[in-house]
This record gives C-alpha cells, sequence and structure tokens, in this order.
C-alpha cells in the first residue's frame, strides 16, 4: 500500500472525493480487468483528499478527475527540527526506483518550524539526489518533489500528475478571460446537484455567453476519461507498462453517455462560436479514440447572437442554463443594471429550469428574480476574484 494525496481547490474537496467514489468501480487491475479493490478509508482535509491504497489504482485517478488539481504520491513524513536529519531522510527514499535522472522540478513551503529556509532545503535536498544519481542529468526534469515542513512535520511528496489538471489537453484555442476547467467542472456539478443521470439526460444546457465553450467542452465529458494526456508518471521508472500501451484504455467498462441530453451556447463575439467548435471537435475526438463504436456524437448548437436579444426559437421545456458572464465593462448589460439585472433578464426571456450564474461576490443576486428561489450559493475563487455561484430554480 502507498499513501495519496489529492490536492484540489479550497471547497472542491467533497466534490472530487465524490468523482473518487463514482469512478472506483469501474478503475483496471493489473490484469488489465475492472479490479475488485475496496474504496480506501479517505481523511478530507482542507485542499485535498489523503488515502492510502494500491498504486496501480490510485495513479489511475489521473485520468478522471475532473475537479482535482493533481496526484502527489506522499514519499515519507517524519518530524524534524535539523538539517542533516532531513538530508539523511530524504536521501533514504527509493528515488532510484521512481526517477530516471538527478534533475527535477522543486516545490517547496516552510512554514512554523524550526527548519523554515525553503532555500537551505531545497539545496539539501539537491545535494542528496547528486550524490545518488552521481551526477547524471537529463537535458529537462524528469519529475517534480514536493517538500512541506509544517510545525516541525517534513512531508516529502513525488508528483504523478504533471501540468495541472485543468489542463485537459482539448482546448484547443482560449477567448479572453477563460475559466479554469476545474471549475467549470465544478459548477457543473453543483447544478446537477441530486439529479440521476437519467434526469440529466432529458436536459438541454445552455451557456448564453460561453466564450470559448469551456462549459460546454467540461459538461460533454464530465463522466469520461482523459487519456491522451501525458501525466507525470508515465515517465516514472515504477510506471505500470499497461499505462504506456496505446490501446489500455479499451480495457475500461465505463457507461458511455453524454451526460446532458444536448447543448447550446451563443456569444455575442462573431469569433466565438467557431472557437468553442473546435474545442468542442477536439474533446470528442479524443472520445472517439477509446470510446469507438459505442462513441455517438453529442447533439450541440453554437451560435453568434446576442443573449439578451434572443433571434432563436424552439429553445426545449427541460433548459438548464449556465454562464459565467464577462464584468464590468465588457458585460452587454452594463448600461441596463450590469449583473444584478442579468439574472432576471435571463429568466424572464428563457425561463430555465434551473440557472447558474457566477457573480463576483459583492453583486450577489438580492433578491431572486420573479418566479424563481435562490436555491444554492456557493462561494468560488475564480481567476483571484471572490465569487458566488448561484442557482436559481422556479418556485
Amino acid at each position: 500500500m502507498n499513501r495519496f494525496f489529492v490536492s484540489t481547490p479550497i471547497g472542491f474537496e467533497n466534490t472530487a472525493l465524490l468523482e473518487m467514489k463514482e469512478v472506483w468501480p469501474y478503475l483496471l487491475g493489473k490484469d488489465a480487468k475492472t479490479h475488485s479493490l475496496s474504496f480506501p478509508e479517505v481523511t478530507v482535509h482542507m485542499g485535498g483528499l489523503e488515502f492510502e491504497t494500491e498504486m496501480f489504482q490510485a495513479l489511475q485517478l489521473n485520468f478522471f478527475l475532473k475537479t482535482a488539481n493533481r496526484v502527489l504520491l506522499r514519499m515519507t513524513s517524519f518530524r524534524t527540527k535539523d538539517l542533516p536529519k532531513f538530508y539523511q531522510k530524504f536521501k533514504s527514499l527509493p528515488w532510484k526506483e521512481f526517477l530516471q535522472n538527478g534533475n527535477v522540478e522543486w516545490e517547496v513551503a516552510a512554514q512554523k518550524s524550526r527548519l523554515n529556509n525553503e532555500k537551505r532545503l531545497q539545496e539539501s535536498a539537491e545535494k542528496a539526489l547528486a550524490e545518488i544519481f552521481q551526477g547524471q542529468s537529463g537535458e529537462v526534469p524528469c519529475a517534480s518533489i514536493y517538500i512541506r515542513m509544517e510545525d516541525d512535520l517534513c512531508t516529502i511528496s513525488l508528483d504523478a500528475t504533471g501540468e495541472h489538471m485543468h489542463k485537459r489537453g482539448w482546448s484547443v484555442l482560449k477567448g479572453e478571460a477563460p475559466m479554469r476547467e476545474t471549475i467549470a467542472a465544478e459548477l457543473l456539478r453543483e447544478l446537477i446537484g441530486e439529479a440521476t443521470p437519467g434526469e440529466v439526460a432529458s436536459v438541454t444546457l445552455c451557456d448564453p455567453m460561453m466564450g470559448s465553450g469551456t462549459f460546454l467542452t467540461e459538461a460533454r465529458a464530465l463522466w469520461a476519461g482523459q487519456f491522451q494526456r501525458d501525466f507525470a508518471f508515465k515517465q516514472w521508472k515504477k510506471c505500470p507498462k499497461l499505462f504506456l500501451s496505446p490501446s489500455f484504455a479499451f480495457n475500461y467498462e465505463l457507461p458511455v453517455r453524454a451526460p446532458f441530453k444536448s447543448l447550446i451556447g451563443f456569444d455575442i463575439n462573431d469569433e466565438m462560436p467557431e472557437i468553442a467548435q473546435k474545442n468542442f471537435e477536439e474533446v470528442e475526438s479524443q472520445l472517439k479514440a477509446y470510446q469507438r463504436a459505442e462513441f455517438q456524437s453529442q447533439a450541440h448548437q453554437f451560435s453568434v447572437q446576442d443573449a439578451l436579444n434572443p433571434k432563436v426559437d424552439g429553445l426545449p421545456g427541460s433548459l438548464w442554463m449556465v454562464v459565467n458572464p464577462p464584468y464590468g465593462e465588457r458585460l452587454p448589460v452594463a448600461g441596463k443594471g450590469g449583473l444584478k439585472t442579468l439574472a432576471a433578464e435571463l429568466c424572464r426571456l428563457y425561463k430555465p429550469l434551473k440557472l447558474g450564474i457566477l457573480y463576483p461576490e459583492k453583486e450577489k443576486v438580492q433578491p431572486a428574480p420573479n418566479g424563481y428561489k435562490i436555491e444554492k450559493e456557493l462561494k468560488i475563487n475564480n481567476g483571484g476574484i471572490r465569487c458566488l455561484f448561484t442557482i436559481l430554480t422556479p418556485l
């Protein structure tokens, strides 16, 4: 058994735990068949989940968790107040079982400890690796090592993910002020709430200010794996050979389903629908690569339109809307009350069964639009802006 930590944005911990529970029954064993390992006991911390399980199963979480930042393998945890003990403990770890060479990237944080000099901690660790690998150093870093020192407790971890998980590898183009994919996935999960997969499958999801389509691409792949991105653990010496095979994803027995019945996106910028379409096509291309004969393209429609002067007819009755509107001067309704009236206008024009809208916290929806109630408010940090994600439903 190994110990792992799945880091998440603050407030996303329970959603990541739910994702982990949902996908756990479908993970593979070393025989490339669905495993039978019991779900681990998980400790929920602020900013992540900690648990013990087999490495083979834990590494697969990289493919499926949409609201997490990264997966870390805990190499060790120990108390120390002096640098020589830290050095000896670091050097004793089985780095040669994982690393190709001694060229690594470092993430060092120290506080409330006698050893609080981050530079000296890194220099000590670098010296230990140099002695272990005796000058073997690749041209580019082969891994990232995390050192955390808090209250004299040192935790050393090896990054199994690499680039932050919000970089899915399928958004080929971005619009202005794009939303992180992890945030989009979290807000979609909040919007779905307690609805069953069958109920969600009867709903059309609309983003009336879609930009490059982040909400809609995330909605398309919300319950699907992400297998074409390179993760850091694939560079480990200990990487299971199965995951290096280009066809390993064919072994999963995951249900092949698009969460929503159809997807609709509008944007007032005439460049955005084409960008969103290209991103959407990349998502579907990656899904088709492993779903093969079971793959079905998602019904969708992206168009140029002012959301507050709709020109489309026949929007379905089972309509949910989700929107991350542009803030300040970029908002088309700035002269009509701005964000404070946007929610009311969308409810009046489209009469959605659910509306999820992301506002700066100071622009709180108050009161709810006529005929609607505030079902949920969730605090979100969106690009450094303190926001509220408010979900409205009809009375």
